[in-house]
């Protein structure tokens, strides 16, 4: 048997690579931790396989992957997410005879996922970053709390981590004086340890899309955030495809270069207001969630990928539509949902730059040249069909038990 087999069914990248690779005749298995998921339930999805919780079973999850691939030999498996993808580095030695791994080696993904080693990387490379401060001792915790500009952010060094046989998630706090910085410091470091602190940049945010192959760089692909939710900063739900930044693109080669990266990875860059200067955010080394834009501008990463880990010659690619604009609606709604429910962003954010009233303007506007709906699709309904059953569903669950709170108290 070969074909691909795809990680994390519920991830809208997970998604975009079963059309991408299904349209192009690839025979796609869909593995999620549920019996049904969004990428298992697309026409170009050709099997959908149930498989033990990575999060909570990670062991057990590697031992599917083992059963499963037996006999697949000229297969590929992409796993989608941070956690799926670590796993599988782990389970390498015992893949790599069934399987193609298009994927960087254990220790590459854990250097890529600690936010504190790539910032001091990428300074040493000479890339802008954040000023970040990653205290050792309670003196220094209070020296640099004197001394900060607020409101600064308090950042986990690792989205996700491993403690106490489980994962772990830390998400970014705003601390607005040093009393508020020290607690939430500690609160943060209890959780996952050696958080960063770093002046908050405002600007607009821009992602490099890079596929990485034995040192070369294969495709390159460039994108700004155009909404996001929340409104003040978090996971992009409408975006625009841009002129390759030469600047960025070298920048950002040149950091997964040193680490050594092989296959696809998102470098993150925030462009600050104060000087025009884009800075370091963070890597993404998997598949990203706005992967459905490059395809949608003709950059096929997933394709590409696949091509190069069934061992093709594959020539760079560099070439792409600029202005195609790729929106994923009911993260939009939600989106609309915060501005409208909320009077502001929390204390000392920057909040949008529109009125409530343009923002209802905005998402009415449901058609625009050059703009693709990241899950909607007419010759694939499925998706879209399935992710608004189980919006409406959550939304109810959400309400319901808002209500029994409220009558509780």
């Amino acid at each position: 048997m070969g074909g691909v087999f795809v990680t994390d069914g519920e991830q809208r990248a997970s998604l975009a690579v079963v059309r991408s690779l299904g349209r192009a005749g690839v025979s796609v298995t869909v593995g999620g931790s549920a019996p049904r998921s969004l990428a298992g339930s697309s026409r170009y999805c050709a099997r959908q396989v149930r498989y033990p919780s990575p999060l909570e079973r990670g062991e057990d999850f590697q031992a599917f992957l083992r059963d499963e691939l037996q006999g697949w030999r000229s297969g590929v498996l992409i796993p989608m997410t941070d956690i799926t993808t670590l796993l599988v580095a782990q389970a390498r030695e015992t893949l790599n005879p069934l399987v193609m791994l298009p994927i960087p080696s254990e220790e590459q993904i854990a250097l890529a996922r600690d936010k504190g080693r790539v910032l001091l990387l990428a300074q040493k490379l000479g890339i802008p970053c954040p000023l970040t401060f990653i205290p050792s001792e309670r003196h220094a915790l209070e020296e640099v709390a004197g001394n900060l500009r607020y409101p600064a952010v308090v950042k986990p060094r690792f989205s996700r981590f491993y403690q106490r046989d489980r994962w772990v998630s830390g998400g970014v706090r705003y601390a607005y004086d040093s009393k508020d910085l020290i607690s939430k410091y500690r609160d943060a470091q209890a959780r996952i340890p050696e958080p960063l602190i770093q002046e908050r940049i405002k600007g607009e945010g821009r992602g490099v899309f890079l596929l990485i192959w034995d040192g070369e760089l294969k495709a390159a692909f460039c994108h700004r955030r155009l909404r996001e939710k929340p409104p003040w900063g978090g996971v992009s739900v409408y975006r625009e495809s841009i002129a390759l930044d030469e600047k960025l693109v070298e920048e950002s080669a040149a950091l997964l270069k040193a680490l050594g990266w092989q296959g696809a990875a998102m470098v993150e860059f925030k462009v600050d207001e104060r000087d025009g200067q884009a800075k370091l955010m963070e890597i993404n080394g998997r598949f990203w969630g706005s992967l459905q834009l490059a395809i949608d501008a003709g950059m096929d990463f997933p394709l590409l990928l696949y091509r190069l880990a069934c061992g093709e010659n594959v020539a760079p690619q560099f070439q792409y539509e600029v202005g195609v604009k790729s929106r994923w609606l009911l993260g939009d709604l939600d989106h609309l949902l915060i501005r409208l429910r909320h009077s502001g962003p929390p204390n000392g954010l920057p909040g949008p730059s529109v009125s409530r009233f343009r923002a209802c303007l905005d998402f009415l506007k449901l058609y625009e040249r050059k703009m693709y709906y990241e899950i909607l699709r007419f010759d694939d309904p499925r998706p879209g069909w399935f992710e608004l059953k189980y919006y409406v569903r959550d939304t109810l669950r959400h309400l319901r038990r808002a209500k029994e709170k409220s009558s509780a108290d």
